[in-house]
């Protein structure tokens, strides 16, 4: 997804969604749509309903998922014990406890990405992508970060998407080196989900069975897309200030 995301909520809404006053990233989990905010971690009922995951509050920044796990990273929230900032955070229980992982009071993820056994990672303090190739138990700094998005592939250690400048990048290395996937539309955010990878593109969201060489359009909307993000069972969409689910791949969305 993309690496920072910010939706302001409506005050009059505030208080139906505990006071949240802004919306970092959006992921699908599952059947779940959970919401990276200000205020906490939350699952997205309706558009004026949020309910709150598990009893530590801090500021997610950064969430990622893959599987059943959650990775999170952010500012710990007031009367949180979490050091500041929190680093790399990882929940095994659908966000209602979490593990300190790695790089606790130094790193703050303003964007992560998770795959099988990888994560990338930009340090917002530094700019620098950041690449653990062990889910978080080490990493290495990739150099300044020129990508303003990321999907992991999964189909082979390293083997990677980025969007950079509008352009589609793929790299079977951890980027290490990489080159240009053709595309006859600009690219602003990139997913990779059960061996389809999907981008957006204003209005529209495309997908390709086949790494990128043919692509079909899969959903257009009223107004661009600012972000969207696949599972097994969900495609979520962020269409100007609201939050578009899809139960059918694509098919539908309310």
């Amino acid at each position: 997804m993309v690496f920072l995301m910010l939706v302001p909520i409506a005050s009059s809404q505030a208080q139906s969604f505990d006071s949240v006053s802004h919306i970092h990233s959006v992921k699908a989990f599952g059947e779940k749509t959970l919401i990276g905010t200000h205020e906490g971690l939350f699952v997205f009922q309706t558009q004026n309903s949020m309910k709150a995951v598990g009893v530590e509050r801090f500021d997610v920044m950064g969430l990622a998922v893959f599987g059943d796990t959650i990775f999170a990273s952010g500012h710990p929230g007031k009367g949180s014990k979490l050091p500041n900032p929190v680093g790399l955070l990882r929940s095994d229980d659908e966000g209602k406890s979490w593990k300190k992982v790695s790089l606790q009071g130094e790193v703050d993820f303003h964007f992560l990405q998770a795959g099988k056994s990888e994560l990338y990672g930009e340090d917002a303090q530094t700019g620098k992508l950041m690449y653990s190739a062990n889910l978080g138990r080490s990493w290495k700094t990739l150099g300044s970060n020129l990508f303003s998005d990321i999907a992991i592939s999964n189909l082979k250690l390293g083997h990677a998407y980025g969007v950079e400048k509008s352009r589609l990048i793929i790299s079977k290395d951890s980027f290490s080196t990489r080159s240009v996937i053709k595309t006859d539309f600009v690219v602003r955010s990139v997913e990779f989900n059960s061996k389809i990878l999907y981008a957006s593109s204003g209005k529209l969201i495309y997908k390709s069975k086949d790494q990128g060489r043919t692509w079909q359009k899969l959903a257009s909307f009223k107004s661009e897309v600012a972000d969207f993000s696949t599972s097994d069972r969900l495609i979520v969409a962020i269409v100007g200030h609201e939050i578009l689910v899809s139960k059918d791949k694509g098919k539908s969305f309310k």
